[in-house]
């Protein structure tokens, strides 16, 4: 049965596909998923086919995720073919071969996973020297890559190879608090991404830079070393400016201290106010960006 508002979302959508033509592909692939909220799974895989036919990045992505509504569907063998026809694709963004691989790894197919972070590895390929953020968003995101491929190859007991060692670790300085709570728990204070900017502007010893991009994606990267270290819970708690001015205020403590930060955090917590990573592929980014998590953090960007 259709749920109202997001067969509407889907609708509004599908009317937008005239006024900007060159957003096409990328629109379908968003209409299908509000029709797959909504209970229309046929209209879904309309529109992804149709996403498929138009080609491109936003084709290989349609086919992920018309493999995923199949596979849903008990459609195992059809679902299978959509991937064999994106592996045939002559397509240079890692993407598609990213979100292929994830989907596998989530259905617990981790060698397939891994044929997949495979393919995607090979697609990474080290921009033009322009210099500042341009080189920093391409190590950030083929980091994303390799760390997820490193991931898959330990599950399966591989020993390292040299694209494993390569991957780096997150950078000191990510602006977020991490501490045990209960055992195998650990929970991590951070700035979500519209905050870092006040954050900065409120303390710039605390918060170095105002650049949320760069700090969303090091908190990311730093939450699955964490994650692969172990840690069988990761359990992150936004912080705003707001909450924490007051919460000094209030308590007579420096915001600045890293145990008023601390005592905080344990107050939004019980407030509960705490966000669990991963999230759902389909639900919203834990980064506050609005956007579903495997088209914001919990995928790469085109590279």
């Amino acid at each position: 049965m259709k749920t109202g508002t997001a067969a509407e979302t889907a609708t509004q959508l599908e009317a937008e596909l005239e006024k900007y033509p060159e957003e096409r592909g990328e629109i379908l692939l968003e209409a299908a998923q509000a029709w797959r909220q909504a209970g229309d799974d046929d209209r879904a895989i309309a529109l992804l086919t149709q996403a498929v036919a138009a080609g491109g990045e936003d084709g290989g992505n349609a086919r992920v995720e018309l493999a995923e509504v199949l596979f849903d569907l008990d459609r195992a063998e059809e679902a299978q073919t959509c991937l064999d026809e994106l592996r045939n694709e002559p397509l240079s963004s890692p993407v598609p071969y990213y979100l292929a691989a994830e989907l596998l790894e989530h259905r617990g197919e981790l060698q397939q996973a891994l044929t997949w972070f495979d393919l995607a590895a090979a697609r990474l390929s080290a921009p033009e020297p322009t210099g500042g953020n341009a080189e920093f968003g391409f190590f950030t995101h083929a980091n994303h890559i390799l760390t997820a491929r490193r991931r898959v190859r330990r599950a399966l007991g591989l020993p390292p190879d040299e694209q494993d060692e390569s991957v780096q670790s997150p950078s000191d300085d990510a602006p977020a608090l991490a501490q045990p709570a209960p055992p195998g728990e650990v929970r991590v204070l951070f700035w979500p991404r519209a905050e870092i900017p006040r954050a900065h502007e409120a303390w710039p010893n605390l918060v170095q830079h105002a650049d949320a991009d760069t700090a969303i994606a090091d908190r990311e990267a730093a939450n699955r070393e964490l994650s692969e270290s172990g840690i069988a819970r990761i359990v992150l708690v936004p912080l705003t400016t707001a909450k924490l001015q007051e919460f000094a205020t209030r308590t007579g403590s420096d915001p600045a201290a890293e145990d008023t930060r601390l005592a905080c955090m344990n107050e939004i917590f019980e407030e509960g106010g705490a966000i669990d990573w991963p999230p759902a592929r389909n639900e919203r980014c834990w980064c506050g960006s609005g956007g579903k998590y495997k088209k914001c953090c919990g995928r790469p960007v085109s590279i």
